[in-house]
């Protein structure tokens, strides 16, 4: 199953002092075979102790089979001087099992932390589920846009090329791509950054994803992501990574985090 591993370094356009954390941190991953909530989470009493200016937790739910899997980590190479402020990334992605048929849905959160030592501990997790919220109707509404076609004919596919971002988009690739592309983003009040092509190297699988990013200490939304890898013709329109945002609601409850 396609699993998206988040690398994200956000620098505070304000110096904040912090101390070093005591911070949970796994050897392996936790996993459990049954869905963790508010109200039930797993013990991280065998997890090591590091410090470090941030810590960091990541919960993924595999929704096909009810099964948890949890990371707990930290950020070491930050300065005290520069140490960002809680962040919090939710994300809804589906994409296609082993038999090239079963869609396979997940959900992950993402929570990074300098609000006091251990604040990646097991109340800590309780409160980020508190006020974290992903809902979505993805593998309903779809999963036939994930469809394997088995051999892909790049020129046949007719994929969308759009180039209206300031990074950097691939370009089309018609002898050697496997999929269409696009990918959408909102970095605060900036215009939508849109890359649609077929290009020569992509994940190897058919995927839809969305994922949002929250500042919780500012109580604001910092980004907003979509992207879909897909085979049918013409798959990578503007109009169905629109249809992706819509079926997936990705919610943080700032109130309730930050109440004491």
């Amino acid at each position: 199953m396609f699993y998206t591993t988040i690398i994200f370094f956000f620098l505070a356009t304000s110096c904040v002092l912090v101390s070093s954390l005591k911070c949970y941190s796994t050897k392996q991953v936790i996993s459990v075979n049954y869905t963790v909530t508010s109200n039930r989470v797993p013990s991280f009493s065998d997890c090591d102790v590091v410090e470090a200016p941030q810590c960091t937790l990541s919960i993924t739910w595999r929704l096909n089979n009810d099964t948890t899997d949890i990371v707990l980590s930290s950020i070491p190479g930050l300065s005290t001087s520069n140490a960002q402020e809680d962040l919090v990334i939710g994300m809804a992605f589906m994409d296609i099992g082993p038999d090239k048929i079963t869609p396979l849905l997940a959900h992950n959160l993402y929570f990074s932390c300098t609000s006091g030592d251990k604040c990646n501990d097991e109340d800590g997790l309780k409160k980020f589920l508190r006020a974290a919220t992903i809902q979505d109707t993805l593998r309903e509404e779809l999963s036939n846009l994930i469809k394997v076609v088995s051999p892909f004919d790049a020129r046949s596919a007719d994929c969308v090329d759009i180039k209206s971002t300031v990074g950097y988009c691939p370009p089309k690739d018609l002898t050697n791509c496997q999929r269409c592309q696009i990918s959408i983003d909102e970095l605060l009040t900036t215009q939508q950054q849109i890359c649609a092509t077929c290009p020569q190297y992509s994940m190897n699988t058919n995927v839809v994803t969305h994922s949002t990013t929250f500042l919780v200490q500012e109580r604001r939304q910092l980004s907003d992501h979509v992207q879909v890898n897909c085979q049918l013709r013409g798959c990578n329109s503007v109009d169905n990574a629109n249809r992706v945002s819509r079926a997936s609601k990705i919610t943080f409850n700032f109130d309730e985090y930050l109440k004491n």
